[in-house]
């Protein structure tokens, strides 16, 4: 549960300078650009610590240290490093958690029926890829991934400049909430959900 706390403190933390850098771009003192390009930052760093906390939950399970009732390991480690070790077979020195069936695949390899980790709903792992998406348009900025992206806002009423990941993320769903905050809510339900 410590690792959910600290998820949800990075995130307030990030929230804290969203709101720092809106409060500057309204005084006129940062220009579109600037407030954009910190909303990719943001979300980039936010995606990032989903991913370490859905990878150190799945170590926390593999290595007994946080079990939860009714899983059962297929092979359990002591020790992290050595877990993290086999899972990345000697070829990599990095683990990819999405597409998310990436890890339900890995988790059904460690874990009878790979519990908790195959127990999203069809709802969360869309909201996943919705996620990626995003991610994708941002850090890869190749074709394909501007194209998924423009596929996926296109099921979306915005004007022009809210057609990019940054003006997207920027969008409001509602006269408080921009979908930056509505996707940094999802990820803390998604681990929290994970970590039960």
């Amino acid at each position: 549960m410590s690792r959910l706390n600290d998820f949800r403190g990075h995130l307030r933390t990030l929230e804290m300078t969203r709101k720092k850098i809106e409060r500057l771009y309204s005084q006129g003192l940062l220009v579109r650009r600037d407030i954009e390009r910190v909303y990719e930052g943001l979300y980039l760093d936010a995606i990032t610590s989903l991913e370490a906390s859905i990878e150190d939950l799945f170590i926390r399970i593999i290595t007994g240290r946080n079990l939860p009732t009714g899983v059962v390991l297929r092979v359990s480690f002591r020790s992290s490093q050595v877990a993290r070790d086999v899972m990345l077979g000697g070829d990599r020195n990095h683990l990819d958690w999405f597409p998310y069936d990436k890890t339900e695949k890995r988790a059904k390899a460690f874990i009878r029926g790979g519990r908790p980790f195959t127990q999203l709903s069809s709802n969360d792992k869309g909201s996943l890829t919705e996620m990626l998406t995003i991610r994708n348009a941002i850090a890869h900025k190749s074709p394909h991934a501007r194209k998924k992206f423009q596929n996926f806002v296109s099921n979306f009423p915005l004007i022009s400049r809210e057609k990019t990941p940054a003006g997207f993320l920027r969008s409001k769903i509602n006269v408080t909430t921009t979908r930056y905050q509505f996707y940094t809510t999802e990820m803390i339900r998604i681990v929290q959900l994970l970590s039960q």
